[in-house]
């Protein structure tokens, strides 16, 4: 019998495999071991579940294999409308914890640039976050005005 394999422990080329045209090997346990239809994973997380990744970040199971922020959901329950693609829900005390509706603000990404670059929100005082909103929301119609202009 010669060797099938080189130094390498690789086939060598234009072996035929001692498998090729076999399935369901007798012996194996890939008929025990293989996924049954109807049974559940044990990792499973049933609709309503909110879990925490490992940034601090909630997500709510909305429906099977669809996930959300919770603090979008929240604020989305709270106003009664939906947001945009480009929308994004901030935490005004900068605790990602606290999900009271008036502590949630929905702000655009580019106003999120714009006070994530100037530094515009305060922890612990939501009054003055929504003041660096303001500011962000008012630096970028002063750009969008010289833009057209």
């Amino acid at each position: 019998m010669t060797n099938q394999t080189n130094k390498k422990g690789q086939f060598v080329k234009g072996m035929t495999p001692w498998n090729k045209g076999k399935h369901n090997i007798p012996g194996g346990r890939s008929v025990e071991t293989r996924f049954k239809k109807g049974l559940i994973p044990p990792n499973y997380q049933p609709v309503g579940t909110v879990v925490v990744h490992s940034d601090g970040y909630r997500f709510i199971k909305l429906a099977e294999h669809k996930w959300q922020l919770y603090q979008r959901y929240i604020w989305e329950k709270a106003n009664h409308e939906q947001l945009k693609k480009n929308q994004v829900v901030l935490f005004l005390d900068g605790n990602r914890n606290n999900y009271a509706p008036d502590n949630l603000m929905a702000i655009s990404r580019k106003e999120l640039l714009i006070i994530n670059h100037e530094k515009l929100l305060t922890k612990n005082d939501g009054e003055l976050s929504k003041t660096g909103v303001l500011i962000a929301k008012l630096k970028l119609k002063t750009k969008e005005k010289i833009k057209n202009d």
